[in-house]
């Protein structure tokens, strides 16, 4: 989920001119190329897709399925792990190779570490030319595109897997107990009261969700209020 957050704020600000969206953008890729070079997320992607793969081919055969959809998701995830297995577990590579990537990574964690004063380079390329700069922020992001576009896709599929159920929280406190068989791999809450936003909290065998105001005094508390809204255990 937070490569998906991260890889949505990257194409937002990725196809902008201005010097300080251009600075936001390397920063998003640094951060997404730390996540992707900390844990072995293509492996992660790997075995989700073969596990998704294998429902859809589950629904092929149910008479009630829709057919079609399933078809096209199979289609889809099919296209997805092919992109994947061509990759490689070096697909991070030309990033650590890139000079240029590999001093912005080194002051990355640094609090200001890529201002002007500490990388002339920096501002350079970005006062540079502006068909160098979209050539180099292209070929970067190329980089993580595809496993970032595999993340998309297999969040959209678990968000779309349950349907929401409709429910309420007693002063603002709500329990849900977990069946043994059951796998929960996200959960939703649709709220459309705007004065209060939900706390999730978990394990195995239980889900709590609070619902939080804030109060007169600046204060974020448990609502006393019985709150309605949708949930999905995806």
């Amino acid at each position: 989920m937070r490569i998906e957050f991260l890889f949505k704020r990257l194409n937002n600000f990725s196809g902008s001119k201005n010097h300080w969206k251009i600075r936001t953008t390397i920063h998003t890729l640094l951060e997404i190329y730390t996540i992707l070079a900390r844990t072995d997320v293509r492996r992660e992607v790997l075995a989700d897709l073969d596990r998704y793969i294998i429902q859809m081919q589950r629904f092929q055969s149910i008479p009630d399925a829709d057919n079609e959809m399933a078809t096209n998701l199979l289609d889809d995830l099919n296209a997805i792990k092919e992109k994947m297995m061509q990759l490689g577990t070096g697909y991070l590579q030309p990033l650590r190779d890139d000079d240029y990537i590999s001093a912005l990574l080194h002051r990355h964690t640094l609090p200001g570490g890529k201002a002007e004063f500490d990388m002339p380079r920096y501002k350079f390329w970005l006062e540079g030319d502006q068909k160098t700069v979209k050539e180099d922020l292209s070929r970067w992001i190329n980089v993580i595109k595809p496993i970032c576009g595999g993340i998309e896709k297999l969040m959209w599929i678990i968000r779309e897997s349950s349907e929401p159920i409709r429910t309420a929280a007693t002063s603002g406190q709500y329990n849900h107990q977990i069946g043994k068989t059951a796998q929960i791999s996200l959960i939703r809450v649709f709220l459309d009261n705007a004065s209060v936003y939900p706390e999730i909290s978990g394990g195995r065998h239980m889900i709590a969700i609070r619902f939080l105001e804030r109060n007169k005094e600046g204060q974020f508390v448990q609502t006393e209020e019985n709150i309605e809204f949708k949930l999905s255990l995806c």
